[in-house]
């Protein structure tokens, strides 16, 4: 039974994304179910990428039955190892900062979730983790260094300033615009509801 081969490269990754969203290679791995991972800024299924980037080893794409995917495999090691990070598809947790988003760069049409939420943009969200890591900007707390396997990709991403307090469509920087927060710091940031704590003056309270 063939195996994921070693050797495989950043590039095979990225083209094995690009030829994913392309279609142009078949294949016969479904959507993951778990874990992303996020690969110039938007998600693929780990075991899809890995599959296809195979190609370009052994002369064909692995099937889904040749290797198995999960934290602990070859397959997220690959990914890992080549500098891709690897998330949790989705947070069931909704808060009022943190709530399911949209797939362009705008944000600011209204929804109702519990409250009134504006739509928050995926692409951006994975790019602001992407630069800045999964840890806490606020307390440095790491979920995946706590939690191990239930902690990995865990974090809440911030919004600098609040999009309800704009009321209008606009492009956000998810470097300027977002950072990762911890739920607790997050909460704590909102405490003060008409203008939330900036990240410094938290970090001034927690080091009091």
């Amino acid at each position: 039974m063939p195996n994921i081969p070693d050797g495989i490269t950043q590039q095979n990754i990225l083209e094995a994304a690009r030829v994913y969203d392309n279609k142009t290679i078949s294949h016969q791995f479904s959507h993951s179910t778990t874990y992303d991972v996020i690969i110039s800024g938007h998600r693929y299924p780990p075991k899809a990428i890995v599959g296809i980037a195979s190609n370009y080893h052994l002369g064909q794409p692995l099937t889904p039955d040749d290797f198995s995917g999960g934290l602990h495999t070859k397959c997220f090691r690959v990914l890992r190892e080549n500098g891709f990070r690897i998330i949790l598809k989705k947070d069931d947790i909704v808060y009022p900062d943190e709530i399911p988003k949209n797939i362009v760069h705008t944000e600011g049409s209204v929804k109702q979730v519990t409250i009134n939420s504006y739509e928050r943009d995926t692409d951006a969200r994975d790019k602001c983790i992407e630069y800045y890591g999964l840890k806490c900007q606020a307390c440095d707390f790491d979920f995946e260094d706590v939690y191990g396997d239930l902690g990995a990709g865990f974090i809440h991403v911030h919004h600098l300033v609040q999009i309800s307090s704009i009321k209008e469509k606009y492009i956000i920087d998810p470097i300027k615009d977002l950072r990762p927060v911890c739920p607790n710091c997050h909460a704590m940031l909102h405490k003060r509801k008409k203008k939330p704590y900036t990240i410094d003056e938290l970090k001034e309270i927690i080091n009091r």
